[in-house]
């Protein structure tokens, strides 16, 4: 099998999975609003708050696929291309800013087509790091900016709020990005 394939391979079992945890969530929401009568409004409460635990969950699920296989494909190119560095050795404004240093900085890829599949997984960072660090709560107006400007993301109060759209996203630019560099 591929690196390439590996690749496929998780994202496959991972979109799997969260269309299991979607389905589930509907299911949980349907039943606890034909158990209990209520107003429009609780039953749209009851359906964001078990969302609330499961969205989160998909965004740190994919950060985290990214995270196992940058480090994985900056050892591929660092012997693929016989580097002196590694990606150790490089410093960047976050984890993920490193590595695209590394692999496009040191292994000299050309990953100008996987840019907005970077820019997105940057984005998914940040609101990764929200939902670690901050549990889901925006922490100042100036990280309230940042998270609105986020396709798919929006706050309520100081929650953030992550759609659909937001996680299916964030594994299609994961799975371009990864790919990109598996195939440079």
């Amino acid at each position: 099998m591929t690196i390439t394939e590996r690749i496929e391979y998780d994202v496959k079992c991972l979109d799997a999975y969260f269309r299991k945890l979607f389905t589930m969530a509907t299911e949980v929401s349907l039943q606890e609003s034909s158990m209990v009568a209520m107003s429009e409004e609780s039953e749209s409460f009851i359906a964001h708050n078990v969302t609330a635990f499961i969205r989160p969950d998909m965004v740190c699920n994919v950060y985290s696929l990214v995270d196992f296989w940058l480090p994985q494909l900056c050892s591929f190119h660092k012997r693929k291309s016989n580097l002196v560095l590694s990606y150790k050795d490089i410093k960047g404004a976050s984890d993920l800013n490193a590595y695209h240093k590394y692999l496009t900085k040191v292994a000299a890829l050309s990953l100008q087509n996987a840019q907005p599949s970077y820019d997105h997984l940057d984005n998914l960072r940040m609101v990764r790091n929200c939902d670690i660090h901050n549990g889901g709560h925006i922490k100042d107006e100036q990280q309230r900016i940042k998270l609105e400007q986020v396709p798919g993301i929006t706050a309520s109060g100081s929650l953030v709020i992550i759609a659909d759209s937001f996680v299916w996203d964030s594994l299609n630019h994961a799975k371009v990005y990864l790919c990109a560099i598996a195939q440079a």
